[in-house]
């Protein structure tokens, strides 16, 4: 799904739609003493574990961060960036993903999106909006997002993952049910494209596969 959705009740939910750690253990070993030395009248001293060299204790690799708003009904959870293009670029579909969330469950746009993404994305929420105004919809319960990182430059960033919205709900004339397709495909791929232009990061692009599993 791109710019349109096909399923227009699911897709009220996913048109626009805002990563993964490895830790390091370490260990030691010894040896037996060496026989054959019984003439010996001195005893070698044992070794000490030799200690780092530059005296500071070796850094664990970066895990994910996660990012929680109760209020927009949405978690993203993102990797550890390699760089400022990748951090700035995360940071800014981390408050997209926030806004768009918090569009749909309040069912008016948010002031701040059209701030983080390009005019044809905006647009597509506004066009989920008046869907769910006509037919008197709007959506509860958590979303979670889990971007990663494809594709990095310093003025273009592409993300994959995983949106998991087994948990989002459709509210309905009061009446609470999982959006069309849920059921079948809870977890859904994501691809996203941000830019800088110069004037910041913003969401260029935003495709969502309903019908596919992550």
């Amino acid at each position: 799904m791109s710019a349109r959705p096909r399923r227009p009740l699911r897709a009220t939910l996913l048109a626009v739609c805002a990563g993964v750690l490895a830790l390091a253990g370490c260990g030691d070993s010894g040896g037996e003493e060496p026989t054959g030395l019984g003439e010996s009248t001195t005893t070698a001293p044992t070794a000490e574990p030799s200690a780092d060299p530059t005296g500071t204790p070796t850094d664990e690799p970066a895990g994910p961060t996660e990012h929680a708003f109760p209020d927009a009904g949405v978690t993203i959870v993102t990797p550890p960036a390699a760089g400022p293009p990748e951090e700035a670029a995360l940071a800014a579909y981390v408050e997209f993903a926030r806004e768009w969330r918090w569009s749909l469950r309040e069912v008016r746009l948010s002031e701040q999106l059209p701030g983080l993404a390009v005019a044809p994305v905006v647009q597509t929420v506004e066009d989920s909006l008046a869907y769910q105004e006509e037919n008197g919809i709007r959506y509860g319960g958590e979303m979670v997002i889990s971007p990663v990182v494809e594709e990095a430059t310093d003025n273009l960033v592409v993300l994959g993952g995983c949106i998991d919205g087994s948990a989002v709900l459709l509210v309905d004339d009061g009446e609470e049910r999982p959006p069309d397709g849920v059921d079948e495909h809870p977890v859904i791929p994501m691809r996203v494209v941000l830019g800088n232009d110069g004037s910041g990061w913003k969401v260029n692009e935003n495709t969502l596969d309903e019908d596919a599993s992550c």
